[in-house]
């Protein structure tokens, strides 16, 4: 393929275009260009910008960017990378790379913070947090604090709160950046906001996404075991912890593992097909239990042939019943809304869901039975009956998985997916030959 040959007038006109755009969008662009155009357009990006489209951009662009840079220019990009931005980048390339970068590249008064970071287990808060942000004492002059703020190089969006420390320096509250510059008085405390809650940097990163979300906080403090402030997530962050909570949770629902980090069209077929099967394999062993079921009640299903028939429709039943009450409560314990110190109350409140849910599905089915199938009235009600039964234990079942997943460090979204569907067809069809035996004397 022969490289494109642009004039002068061209690449000024591409140079204005590209330094409008959104580095999300440029993200986006560039994953689409071959190295020769995604180098013309390097050279075109201020400073700042390229920074800002190299944190959107995946692994692999990341790495084809640094090789087509010159030196000068990496460390100007290393440079203009936020220190949360550069571990992020720093953890995704090779150990060799990351050498190199941090030994030619990384300022020596940057290197023990960045190194610090580094250190913190990824997906934890300090591993997306920022260290740069402007506090100052509760007894600072206003004017002080002003003049720091208009010496500050921080963004916009990092200036929006200000954190007030006692002479210790441990965080007692912030200031809003309007309130602080519309201050009539020198005095900081009238201004001062409280702070409504804190995470510490060895804390999962999803707990930042709940607080957000809870308390509607545009940043959410990062401090250590003695309450000193050590970096901060604004809510943009967080919400980009969101969609990858979210991912992972959908992920786990449906028995997905190790989901590429590309997107779907850029995944290999074998990759995508690995992360399926683990979960596929796993469901397939078990479901050798109800085989197992089936096989120990041969002779009742000879006995009465028609039990065989409303089988996968209890299955379905109780899965999807089962399925609701788990996605109810993991939601639940995602907002706070729950605990697990509300274990029984969940478990007690999903039994009367159960109660009034499988009801009304027995009644539903009761009629259909009558109106649809030619069967003795005697199986109408014992499949009715195990309806009822199935949807209750199955609602409890659901509800109490994910709490028990929560007492042992588990991620809850795995007991809404094939779990919860494999257990509860081996409960159900257990609940139903014993009906069927009780009431059919089979």
């Amino acid at each position: 393929m022969v490289n494109r040959i642009y004039s002068s007038q061209e690449l000024k006109d591409l140079q204005q275009h590209l330094n409008k755009m959104n580095p999300v969008d440029l993200a986006e662009h560039f994953s689409n260009l071959t190295p020769y155009e995604v180098a013309i357009r390097i050279k075109l990006l201020n400073k700042d910008l390229l920074a800002d489209t190299f944190a959107e951009l995946t692994k692999d662009k990341k790495l084809e960017i640094i090789q087509i840079l010159s030196q000068d220019r990496i460390q100007e990009l290393m440079q203009e990378l936020d220190e949360d931005e550069l571990v992020d980048t720093l953890q995704e390339m090779p150990a060799n790379m990351v050498k190199q970068i941090m030994t030619r590249y990384i300022d020596e008064d940057r290197r023990p913070i960045i190194n610090q970071l580094l250190g913190y287990p990824e997906d934890s808060v300090g591993s997306i947090m920022s260290v740069r942000f402007i506090s100052c004492k509760m007894n600072d002059p206003i004017d002080e604090v002003k003049q720091a703020v208009l010496n500050s190089d921080l963004d916009a969006d990092k200036l929006e709160q200000i954190w007030v420390t006692d002479p210790y320096l441990k965080l007692i509250g912030f200031v809003f950046l309007a309130d602080l510059f519309r201050a009539k008085e020198d005095n900081l405390m009238p201004l001062m906001q409280s702070v409504n809650r804190t995470v510490s940097a060895h804390d999962d990163q999803e707990v930042v996404a709940k607080l957000a979300l809870r308390y509607d906080l545009s940043q959410v403090p990062v401090v250590d075991r003695e309450n000193r402030l050590i970096g901060t997530v604004p809510v943009e962050w967080a919400i980009d912890v969101v969609r990858e909570e979210y991912d992972e949770d959908l992920s786990n629902i449906h028995g997905i593992t190790d989901e590429p980090d590309e997107g779907y069209l850029e995944s290999s077929n074998f990759a995508i097909a690995k992360s399926r099967t683990t979960w596929l394999v796993i469901c397939l062993v078990t479901a050798t239990i109800t085989g197992f079921i089936i096989h120990r009640y041969e002779s009742m299903l000879a006995g009465s042939v028609a039990l065989a028939a409303y089988i996968p429709m209890l299955m379905d039943s109780g899965g999807n019943a089962g399925s609701q009450a788990s996605t109810t409560v993991i939601r639940s314990l995602f907002t706070g809304d729950i605990t697990l110190s509300n274990f029984f109350q969940v478990m007690f409140k999903e039994m009367s869901i159960g109660i009034y849910v499988g009801v009304i599905l027995a009644v539903v089915n009761f009629l259909r039975i009558l109106i649809m199938d030619n069967v003795p009235i005697s199986i109408n009600l014992t499949v009715s009956f195990t309806l009822i039964i199935t949807v209750i234990i199955s609602k409890i079942m659901g509800g109490i998985l994910p709490l028990i997943a929560e007492k042992l460090k588990i991620d809850p979204t795995v007991m809404a997916g094939p779990i919860i569907t494999t257990i509860v067809d081996t409960v159900s069809l257990l609940i139903y030959f014993e009906v069927a035996s009780l009431m059919l004397g089979l």
